[in-house]
């Protein structure tokens, strides 16, 4: 009994710590804001008009500004059930918020921004531009050219001096298919760049970026396993040779691959076998219904 009570105080340890940095007055204020964005929180999810729900989510933009003006409120303990995802480092240095818009035609845009760890506010918005950035895997950005998606996940690594904050975000892409991609968050003078050339996908050739893009009909996974100490991810394929590079035929063909962090690279994988668990699932599964924030047409 006095090791279960104990354990539970670990477990929560971080948060009642959390809790104790911002006073009860500016948890209340926060809450207001929090309720106001809950209320244009189902606009963007339910709305049935594309307009409605870009409305919706400027409207989270300037609530959210608010709510984190208020002083610590870093140190807030956001609701799980908002519009958004929110994903923190390992050395609890930054927050980033994340969500999306949907178009009438199934496009995405995406919004978000970084919230830095400080008693007052100090953010970087997050501008998408991903609809206009060629060569996606090979760029370098910064957070006005943001290269826009769903974060679900992060890894932080370390090469000498230089501290790599690896981000796994979803991406609705197109029509047809979809993308999980595998970006890099770093900082330069105290500013956020994304991408940045520790990724190794072949042997010899090295990208800012890896994207893993694949059947809108279809789940992968991509995501790094704790158990397994590398990013582990669904090996995609055309259901016919014929269908090489036409990505909305791609799917999960049961073998897995990944990169293992030496020498300051992320090094591709070939192959990793997993255990199946009793559910059937591997490890670092990420079902594509737990990263969209809309429920799925009915087809």
């Amino acid at each position: 009994m006095k090791f279960s009570v104990l354990l539970l105080l670990l477990l929560f340890a971080p948060v009642l710590h959390a809790q104790s940095l911002i006073t009860p007055e500016e948890t209340q204020k926060i809450k207001v804001y929090e309720d106001t964005i809950r209320m244009y929180g189902d606009s963007l999810i339910n709305s049935q008009t594309e307009n409605n729900r870009t409305i919706a989510s400027y409207r989270i933009i300037r609530i959210l500004t608010k709510a984190l003006k208020v002083p610590h409120s870093y140190y807030y303990n956001w609701d799980t059930t908002l519009p958004w995802k929110i994903v923190s480092p390992e050395d609890g240095s930054f927050h980033i918020f994340s969500w999306y818009v949907r178009s009438d035609i199934e496009a995405y845009k995406y919004f978000g921004t970084i919230q830095m760890k400080a008693d007052t506010l100090k953010m970087f918005p997050l501008i998408d531009y991903s609809d206009f950035t060629e060569n996606a895997e090979n760029v370098m950005v910064d957070n006005d050219n943001w290269y826009g998606s769903l974060y679900y996940g992060i890894k932080t690594v370390k090469a000498g001096k230089n501290t790599y904050y690896t981000l796994f975000g979803w991406d609705g892409y197109n029509l047809t298919s979809n993308r999980k991609i595998m970006d890099v968050l770093w900082f330069k003078n105290g500013k956020p760049r994304f991408g940045a050339p520790i990724i190794q996908p072949d042997k010899g050739k090295t990208v800012n970026r890896f994207i893993l893009e694949f059947s809108d009909e279809a789940s992968a996974s991509l995501n790094y396993s704790e158990s397994d100490k590398k990013i582990v991810y669904d090996h995609v394929a055309p259901a016919d040779n014929a269908l090489e590079g036409f990505y909305g035929n791609y799917v999960p063909d049961g073998t897995y691959e990944g990169f293992e962090w030496k020498k300051g690279k992320w090094k591709h994988v070939d192959e990793i076998a997993y255990e199946k668990r009793k559910e059937g699932d591997v490890p670092n599964k990420q079902e594509k219904k737990s990263l969209e924030l809309y429920k799925p047409k009915t087809k």
